[in-house]
């Protein structure tokens, strides 16, 4: 468990790292027996620029974290030889960090459905005495991003009052270490929004359904539940096993967009299941 996290300002950095990454005309560096670390952070797998945290933190052998505003610096204390661990994270809006591990925060019972892109890597140093070791971290995207689209077909669409939908059988938290999630079995509330440009009524019945996680909960199967109510107040009820569709999620952290489609019987009455989903592809998934 790391130790409590004090964050210093890169401003408050200056003096220390002109004293650990500016070469001294008399020794090869101003630290001959101790060495200096310069780090560089790799968001490729951010899925858009937009995500990228403006900060962000490093913790060195559990140490205290150092809040960090570039992509390439030099750690603000010298190391001694040998063996050293980096852990370089950011904290999102709507996730917790306590320690090693990263957890979506809670409302109503129920994760949030977006909480900020989460991003984390661990890599071991060999430092070396006199001399200033130059590193890339290349940082994990520990967030999937999920978008059901739904259409709901019916005479009685423009009834629709009020949707709402959970999608349960999934992880909270994840290992900032090693992306690794948690065992813990949580429902996640899905945003829902009108589909497109969001211009559309209920009565066109397009929806898409959003959340970003950090995992499914691999012991339990992953149900969507659409709860649609009418302008009577009367509440229809779809359910969906998605385990299917979600079983690679842990192991690529691919995101997912899949489209499926439920018709209203004779009676009006949105109800059942939809058996098949249709996998979207060849498009980009909006990140935000």
């Amino acid at each position: 468990m790391m130790k409590a996290r004090q964050y210093m300002t890169m401003a408050g950095m200056a003096a220390l790292l002109l004293t650990s990454c500016v070469k001294d005309d008399l020794y090869d560096t101003p630290h001959p027996d101790k060495g200096a670390v310069v780090i560089a952070t790799d968001w490729t797998e951010a899925l858009a620029e937009s995500t990228v945290p403006g900060t962000y933190l490093l913790c060195m052998d559990g140490g205290e974290a150092v809040q960090a505003d570039e992509k390439e610096l030099c750690y603000p204390d010298l190391l001694m030889p040998g063996k050293h661990t980096l852990l370089v994270y950011n904290e999102p809006e709507g996730m917790t960090v306590e320690g090693n591990t990263a957890t979506v925060q809670m409302q109503d019972g129920m994760l949030i459905p977006l909480p900020g892109y989460l991003f984390s890597a661990e890599k071991e140093l060999d430092v070396v005495p006199d001399d200033t070791l130059r590193i890339t971290v290349p940082m994990k995207r520990r967030l999937c991003p999920i978008v059901l689209n739904l259409s709901l077909k019916g005479e009685n669409t423009e009834s629709i009052a009020l949707i709402t939908a959970t999608l349960s059988g999934m992880a909270a938290s994840v290992d900032l270490r090693n992306g690794v999630t948690g065992g813990d079995n949580a429902t996640v509330a899905l945003d829902v929004r009108q589909a497109e440009a969001r211009t559309r009524t209920y009565r066109e019945g397009q929806l898409e359904m959003r959340c970003r996680v950090t995992g499914t909960d691999p012991k339990e199967r992953q149900i969507l539940t659409v709860k649609v109510t009418m302008a009577d107040g009367y509440v229809q009820t779809i359910v969906s096993d998605l385990t299917e569709y979600l079983k690679d999620l842990n192991a690529d952290m691919e995101p997912i967009e899949l489209e499926g489609t439920v018709e209203a019987p004779q009676d009006g009455h949105f109800s059942g299941t939809i058996e098949k989903w249709e996998t979207v592809s060849g498009g980009d998934i909006d990140a935000n």
